[in-house]
């Protein structure tokens, strides 16, 4: 054992909301203490962010982040319209804060595979590259931890702490709503929004479409994990493991499209030399063409996702005529 080798942060593990969800109680309060759980769990990766020992520290710190404002977002009818308002500006602030880390580190993580995809003779250049992406990365990470640091950031956290409570301290009245009666109605409407968009794509569809599905099954997802604890437990496992399997192509279609954004948007900042200018444009030749094959991929996966029985398994447990 290398006795200079300081010892590693471990990831931390996510405890469980003080109060559960009930199928027969109010939903304002296991709201309330599932986002003060969540944005806590989110607030215990900053040390790890800083000592920088694992980029994972800063992916599960959006992660909550991002789970956060979806479903105060999703849930807006339990929010007074200026409490809304103001936690999604807060939290957007702190998502917006590490984008470019994010993107830098993603984008680094997937060295070795770009030189796969490369003849040898590019790669010098990438190489050049990479060297100036991890430089650039080192600042940014910078960046990042020093604003961690700050009275500011501090502020604004202790300011989205604040905003939670008022929702356990002044519940409006949809907030009074049976819990299970509310996830039916908002489950079901936003499973409807992703089936109508799936009907409509096809091969020729704009990438944009195929983004808003992205977002719509993204928001699916955290929605039907979040009221898990409301249905037979069998079935939603069913229903989640299809939404994944559509989720993941999807997924590999956004890291194409991010890719190639970013190779523009890097050609645009910076001078580039010939000799890493040829590399990049045969990166993005070869992500170009890899993006068009995923967007197949996802047209493919759709009609699995609008198969009858997905529908009727969705329809049986959310669909109610009350």
């Amino acid at each position: 054992m290398n006795v200079n080798k300081r010892d590693k942060l471990k990831l931390p593990k996510k405890k469980k909301p003080d109060v559960p969800l009930k199928a027969s109680e109010e939903i304002y309060l296991p709201t309330y203490h599932f986002l003060l759980n969540e944005f806590h769990h989110a607030r215990l990766h900053e040390k790890g962010i800083i000592r920088d020992d694992d980029i994972e520290f800063l992916h599960q710190y959006r992660v909550s982040l991002r789970r956060c404002r979806v479903l105060i977002s999703l849930m807006k009818t339990l929010f007074l319209p200026r409490q809304k308002k103001m936690l999604n500006l807060a939290l957007k602030t702190l998502m917006q804060k590490t984008n470019q880390l994010r993107d830098l580190d993603v984008f680094l993580e997937q060295m070795d595979d770009y030189f796969s995809k490369l003849d040898h003779r590019h790669h010098q250049g990438l190489s050049c590259f990479f060297d100036a992406l991890q430089h650039e990365r080192e600042a940014t990470h910078k960046a990042v931890k020093k604003w961690l640091k700050t009275d500011n950031y501090e502020q604004q956290c202790q300011q989205v702490k604040g905003l939670i409570k008022e929702l356990e301290a002044t519940p409006v009245n949809k907030g009074r709503q049976k819990s299970k009666a509310f996830a039916q109605g908002i489950i079901w409407k936003r499973f409807q929004r992703t089936v109508t968009i799936c009907s409509s794509l096809d091969s020729n569809s704009p990438d944009e479409q195929i983004h808003q599905l992205r977002i719509c099954c993204k928001k699916l997802r955290y929605l039907l994990e979040y009221f898990t604890p409301l249905f037979p437990t069998k079935t939603t496992k069913v229903q989640i493991r299809h939404l994944k399997q559509l989720q993941d192509e999807l997924g590999d279609f956004n890291d194409s499209s991010t890719q190639l954004i970013f190779f523009e948007s890097y050609l645009e900042r910076h001078e580039v030399p010939s000799l890493n200018r040829r590399a990049i444009a045969e990166l993005k030749k070869v992500t170009r063409q890899n993006h068009l094959a995923s967007k197949e991929r996802v047209i493919q996966k759709l009609s699995s996702f609008i198969s009858q029985d997905n529908v009727a398994s969705f329809k049986a447990l959310y669909h109610c005529e009350c």
